[in-house]
């Protein structure tokens, strides 16, 4: 899986003076990911679960298609930084090399205006769905009992994955929302799953990256605890996309085709 934490000497407060002592503290590295030997992209991020991240990043941002993993080798240098390279025989002759380095914290640091960011978006495919509300709220609940990076260092996001019967699939960790949103797609797609039939669960809010990745996953449902952003919403009309937010056991706010819940 890989560390999440390391722990590192502090000045503790505990209300009335400081005392030394050690905290755990949430590793944030720096990520190169490169297909064929072809750097694609620099990201900062939590060095776990990095095949899934390195695939899942490379689908989710259109870097590829449907691409096959020949070999996959993660070396780490003497300054920390970790480099992924994926070997494949995969159709790549249109990648273009990036070598901009992508915050943890930055889903659209390589678009130009609103209208980039909108125009293109896929268009979810509707099939049969009709997700318990009070079973999302169960996976939620559920997956923050699994969040083990959080439990630590309570600085870390969480992504999971639902099945129509509530159960929990997957959850992946990372310091960055939408890292995590690309190492739980990134396993999806390793193990073969249809995304179109699953819940994506966010530990936080919703913001116009998270939609993107799902349209480009085919996800009709996104369950956040937290709240959405604008773009968000708009982003997820445009695609098809229902987004419940603010799920609680007793409230919700839902956007979108209201059939998927009930």
């Amino acid at each position: 899986m890989g560390d999440l934490h390391r722990k590192i000497g502090v000045s503790r407060w505990d209300g009335s003076s400081f005392s030394l002592d050690q905290d755990c503290i949430a590793i944030e590295a720096l990520v190169t990911i490169r297909i064929n030997g072809m750097v694609i992209a620099k990201l900062l991020a939590s060095p776990s679960d990095l095949q899934d991240f390195a695939i899942g990043h490379c689908i989710t941002e259109a870097k590829t298609g449907d691409i096959s993993v020949d070999a996959f080798n993660v070396s780490v240098d003497e300054t920390g930084a970790h480099f992924l390279d994926i070997t494949t025989s995969s159709e790549i002759s249109s990648l273009k090399s990036d070598v901009r380095i992508i915050t943890s914290s930055c889903g659209a640091c390589d678009r130009d205006g609103v209208e980039a960011l909108l125009s293109k978006i896929p268009v979810v495919e509707s099939s049969p769905i009709n997700f318990s509300a009070a079973a999302v709220n169960q996976a939620l609940l559920d997956m923050k009992q699994r969040q083990i990076g959080f439990s630590i260092t309570g600085g870390i996001h969480a992504a999971g994955l639902m099945d129509g019967e509530g159960n929990i699939i997957a959850v992946r960790e990372d310091i960055g929302r939408h890292n995590a949103v690309d190492k739980l797609f990134g396993h999806a797609h390793r193990v073969g799953l249809n995304i179109n039939k699953h819940a994506l669960l966010l530990s936080g809010r919703c913001g116009w990256d998270i939609v993107a990745k799902a349209a480009t996953m085919n996800c009709q449902l996104i369950a956040s605890i937290g709240a959405s952003s604008t773009l968000a919403i708009e982003s997820a009309r445009l695609s098809n996309i229902t987004i419940f937010s603010f799920v609680r056991a007793d409230k919700g706010v839902l956007i979108g085709q209201s059939s998927r819940l009930k």
